[in-house]
């Protein structure tokens, strides 16, 4: 009997489950840069909203409120924009987190596959194995009966 006919398969498959492993993490790792962004962008939303009403109380110089109001504006539109970039990656990693769960099953299959080929190799290893000691046994005994 040769070797597991699909070994290399099996191969490509557990290759197939790194790769997207590597991805998902890569994944991932975009997904907390972005929510680190988005936690930047929050807190110096924060900031000039203190500062602005700040310059609110002490009226301050309008061109100075007028410009922290705009900056706000920027600093609300770059929010929503980094959300909804978090949101399209998020959308990728549960595609991605499929795909590795498919990937897994498929390996697992073949993992089974193999395990069940290898306990059938086993077995008619050693049916041989005890044809040929009763063989063994059958032709002692007669050479010891004649």
């Amino acid at each position: 009997m040769g070797g597991f006919s699909l070994e290399v398969l099996l191969n490509y498959r557990k290759n197939k489950e790194e790769r997207l492993a590597k991805e998902l993490a890569e994944i991932k790792n975009q997904i907390n840069q972005k929510k680190a962004k988005i936690d930047i962008l929050e807190e110096e939303k924060k900031d000039i909203l203190h500062t602005l009403r700040k310059n609110q109380r002490e009226s301050k110089v309008i061109w100075d409120i007028v410009s922290l109001f705009h900056y706000m504006t920027i600093l609300e539109r770059r929010v929503k924009s980094a959300k909804e970039d978090l949101d399209a990656i998020n959308i990728q990693y549960q595609i991605k987190h499929k795909q590795l769960i498919e990937a897994a099953k498929e390996r697992k299959i073949l993992e089974k596959l193999k395990e069940r080929w290898q306990q059938l190799k086993q077995r008619s290893l050693f049916r041989k194995e005890q044809y040929f000691l009763d063989e063994v046994a059958i032709n002692g005994f007669f050479r010891h009966q004649a």
